[in-house]
């Protein structure tokens, strides 16, 4: 900062702007004064000129030419010589005149002396006027009487021309004179007003420039240099001054609240660059955490991260159990200088949770830049964590998400006191929530592959259950099989009629459960290993034709009419044959179940775009529409359907949806209560052998 220029006015722009203003105010009234006065007296001088002096010369100069006229008429006439004016015509026209002068010289433009002066003149002049006229007609008289003007006619009338010349000559003089001097007045008004306004206007421009040129040394040059000092902090100069000691006072006191805003903004700076580091170590805190593999090393992770950004001295973490009051763990960071702290007594670890309690409740954090001089260090249980952590300056939050809590953080300094800001107070919140997320977040992870590994190990066991289960139902049942048709053969003698029904009751009833088992079997097969299949290519007509044939003796037996439609002989898929068919016998078997004696059940094909779609359709008693949902669903059987006792196990559906998906196919079950069902098997057609090339 340089000091102040010399000749530099420090007085206020104000102060200027007023003396400038003084000046003009002086200056400007008494230029309009002169210039007023001047006007006045120019404008007294044209009005003299205008209303009395030029019209008393133009009326005597015109008197003066009528009577010249009238002379010259009266002596041809007094000589006996006709002339065509008439002396004695011209009177009127004279005293018209003399009336005019006479009110001219009467103008009260002019002064009292020369309007007397002036009216005397004018008085002598029109007695001239009447004595020559008088004259003039008192010798004309004798000329019309055939004589001759007389000498004492001309003699009396040419002394009354000379009188009226005299006067009239004596009257335009003064009035020239008169009219000479009013004009010579009314330019030395001119010449002045215009000096004045000259003289005015240079004095305004020389005061403007002068004020401009003090304006530019105590405004206009520091406002430079101020400027200056902006544009290098434009430029990252951050610390650049502007001078406090240069210009007008307005100048030095925007100067000095630039600088103090300069502080403030640099202030404000350091503040941001702080917040900013402490949002990346927020982010660090976040990305270390997640992944940690655990709940204790993911708080490890925030404990010593948090410390080293912060740069504290010591971070202690307790977190609590479920109730929320246990001490669950405890973990630690310290500076390489410091030891590691010994667990808290159990008076105060006792305390963690009300503490947490406490802190969610009430303040949302704890902070302590000087523990010894605060009056916090009067409770017990501030001087019981003093000693036993040497803590001088303390920052403690409450860990937990919604109503729980799950720990407490301690931020310290041991050395020596610590004024704990608001950036970094928040940044030791957001990491309490990173940590209490990571709490709950992992601990419900360990809770999930947990119950993952139970679910699975039972899964496991009800598979093996399953598979052991089927495999020892099918072992007996194949011996009831075996007796049951020696029973029947009469190979241990003979069956009257009643056994025979019950004989085929139970006949019935062991091949019900040997396809329960097959169905339990198969599924069983899929969900342990997938659906095996071997692909060929088929075509649709021949599987049609297996179904058709294998189930119209149980459609005749029913009383249903079995019709399969003609299908294309190029319609071909690429499938596990076996499979395929398993799964349109069940529809069929399906099908012809559930229709009434007298229905009928129609199978057919068709190919719709890359599809081929197999449909078996059904005039039985349909499937009621809440029921269409839950159709594929294991053991699930339609409400109708085991309301009319109509046997079957639930399966057959969830093994077609099985193996249909399995090629890569879709299920589509269409169907109305009392009217009949279409279900329609949805499979890719096969490709031909370039293409798959």
């Amino acid at each position: 900062m340089t000091s102040a220029l010399p000749g530099v006015s420090r007085r206020s722009v104000g102060s200027h702007i007023r003396r400038l203003v003084a000046i003009l105010v002086i200056l400007v009234p008494v230029g309009a004064i002169i210039s007023v006065a001047t006007i006045h007296s120019q404008g007294a001088a044209v009005r003299v000129l205008t209303l009395a002096l030029g019209p008393a010369r133009e009326a005597n100069s015109t008197i003066l030419l009528d009577m010249t006229r009238a002379e010259g008429a009266w002596q041809q006439a007094a000589a006996g010589v006709p002339s065509a004016l008439d002396p004695l015509t011209v009177q009127p026209a004279v005293a018209a005149e003399l009336d005019h002068l006479a009110a001219a010289t009467r103008s009260e433009e002019l002064p009292s002396a020369d309007q007397a002066r002036y009216a005397t003149l004018v008085s002598e002049e029109r007695a001239a006027v009447d004595d020559w006229f008088v004259a003039v007609r008192q010798s004309l008289q004798g000329v019309s009487a055939g004589t001759t003007a007389t000498a004492s006619d001309r003699a009396r009338a040419s002394a009354a021309y000379a009188r009226f010349r005299t006067t009239n000559e004596s009257l335009g003089s003064s009035i020239q004179t008169k009219r000479d001097a009013a004009r010579v007045d009314s330019r030395e008004a001119t010449t002045i007003t215009s000096g004045v306004i000259v003289a005015v206007a240079i004095a305004v421009v020389l005061v403007l420039v002068a004020a401009g040129f003090g304006m530019d040394r105590a405004v206009g040059r520091p406002l430079a240099r101020l400027r200056e000092v902006v544009r290098r902090q434009a430029e990252d100069d951050v610390i650049s001054m502007a001078n406090q000691e240069e210009g007008a006072f307005e100048v030095r006191m925007l100067a000095r609240d630039f600088n103090d805003l300069t502080r403030a903004n640099a202030r404000l700076v350091d503040q941001q660059a702080a917040v900013l580091e402490m949002q990346e170590l927020v982010l660090d805190v976040g990305r270390t955490v997640r992944s940690a593999s655990d709940v204790h090393e993911a708080l490890q992770r925030v404990t010593t991260k948090l410390g080293a950004g912060l740069g504290a001295d010591r971070v202690l973490l307790y977190t609590l159990a479920d109730d929320g009051q246990t001490v669950e763990d405890r973990l630690q960071w310290h500076t390489e200088d410091l030891p590691d702290l010994p667990p808290l007594p159990r008076s105060l670890a006792q305390q963690v949770g009300a503490v947490n309690d406490e802190l969610r409740r009430d303040a949302g954090f704890f902070d302590i830049g000087d523990l010894l001089a605060h009056q916090a260090y009067d409770d017990e249980r501030a001087r019981a964590f003093h000693r036993a952590t040497g803590t001088r300056s303390l920052l403690m939050l409450p860990v937990g998400t919604g109503g729980r809590g799950l720990g407490i953080l301690s931020i310290m300094m041991v050395g020596a006191p610590r004024r704990w800001h608001r950036h970094e107070i928040q940044a030791a919140q957001q990491c309490c929530a990173i940590a209490a997320q990571s709490i709950v977040a992992l601990r419900l992870s360990q809770m999930q592959d947990e119950q993952v590994r139970r679910l699975t190990e039972l899964d496991r066991q009800k598979t093996d259950f399953m598979a052991t289960v089927s495999h020892e139902l099918r072992t007996p049942l194949t011996s009831i099989s075996g007796y049951l048709e020696l029973l029947v053969d009469g190979d241990f003698g003979d069956v009257t009629d009643g056994q025979h029904v019950a004989l085929d009751i139970i006949g019935r009833n062991a091949t019900r459960l040997r396809g329960l088992i097959e169905d339990l079997l198969v599924l069983n097969k899929i969900e342990i290993s997938g659906l095996q299949a071997v692909s060929e290519e088929v075509a649709v007509r021949d599987l049609l034709r297996t179904v058709t044939e294998t189930m119209k003796p149980v459609a005749a037996k029913g009383g249903v009419h079995l019709v399969c439609d003609d299908t294309p002989d190029d319609l071909v898929v690429r499938v596990d044959r076996g499979q395929v068919e398993r799964a349109l016998i069940n529809l069929g078997s399906n099908a012809v179940k559930f229709t009434q004696e007298g229905g009928q059940v129609l199978l057919s094909a068709e190919r719709s775009g890359d599809s081929t779609i197999i449909s078996v359709h059904d005039t039985g008693i349909g499937i009621p529409a809440a029921d269409l949902a839950r159709l594929s669903e294991r053991f699930f059987r339609a409400g109708n359907a085991t309301a009319a006792a109509i046997p079957g196990t639930g399966l057959g559906l969830a093994i077609v949806r099985a193996i249909v998906e399995g090629h890569g196919g879709e299920l589509v079950i269409a169907s109305v209560e009392g009217e009949g069902t279409t279900m329609q098997v949805v499979l890719p057609v096969a490709q031909p052998a370039t293409v798959r090339a």
